[in-house]
């Protein structure tokens, strides 16, 4: 997200809820980024990539297909580590947290 050398930034206004700006900025916290910088950051993420990269992290589909099979294959083994341990309530537990909170970073992309 670069910016041509002598390309400068203005301000610009953007409306939210309160509870939408306290989101936004606790999710551009995490990710060490200015609120203003992480909106800019999420906005050019979003547009439509180009035909070739098919993502919009540019990463080719072949590099995202090894990357999520890899996550998937992680996460199977320690679900049967935590199984076999007599610790599934863990593994509900986490999966629970981890689902809710996808579902508020994917409710930050709707209209």
């Amino acid at each position: 997200m670069a910016r041509a050398p002598k390309e400068r930034t203005r301000q610009r206004c953007v409306m939210t809820t309160d509870s939408e700006w306290e989101m936004i900025g606790a999710l551009a916290g995490r990710a060490g980024l200015s609120i203003s910088r992480f909106l800019v950051g999420r906005a050019l993420e979003s547009r439509d990539p180009a035909p070739e990269a098919e993502a919009p992290s540019g990463l080719p589909p072949e590099v995202r297909r090894r990357t999520a099979l890899a996550m998937l294959v992680l996460a199977r083994i320690e679900e049967r580590r935590l199984a076999d341990a007599g610790a599934t309530a863990v593994w509900d537990d986490v999966v629970a947290a981890e689902s809710a909170w996808l579902d508020a970073e994917l409710d930050l992309g709707d209209p």
